[in-house]
């Protein structure tokens, strides 16, 4: 059984080619922002270093599960077990419905929440010309 899991691990190892999996990854979400290019237009996709780094409670999340089906999501309340690589998101929406996603099973986007003081201040720059 040992010889059977070394030969299963070397075949595996043999495939696993990084590069060729991050431009799969990279074209799927190319295709999404291209099929769905009107629902994502503010949205950035997030993988799991974004996660941590610039994904924040408060912001909207839309989702894309692995049947290609984009689901609209809501906002962001909580992320549980991010220590982990399965963090699952909760979210709630405009009627109060609240569920949990998991990050690992989906193709998640985010957008900063906007509020209006960010609105006036892009206004005011375009107005003045600073940008």
């Amino acid at each position: 059984m040992d010889k059977r899991k070394a030969d299963i691990l070397k075949i595996i190892n043999d495939n696993y080619d990084e590069e060729k999996l991050h431009e799969k990854l990279n074209k799927r979400i190319e295709r999404f922002e291209q099929k769905y290019s009107e629902e994502l237009s503010e949205y950035m996709y997030i993988d799991y270093s974004d996660l941590l780094s610039k994904v924040h409670v408060g912001g909207y999340i839309r989702y894309v599960n692995y049947n290609n089906e984009l689901r609209w999501g809501g906002i962001l309340l909580e992320i549980k077990d991010i220590d982990t690589r399965d963090a699952k998101l909760m979210l709630k929406n405009t009627s109060n419905n609240i569920w949990m996603i998991k990050f690992s099973k989906n193709y998640v986007f985010y957008r900063k929440h906007t509020t209006y003081n960010d609105k006036l201040r892009e206004l005011f720059i375009s107005y003045v010309g600073i940008k």
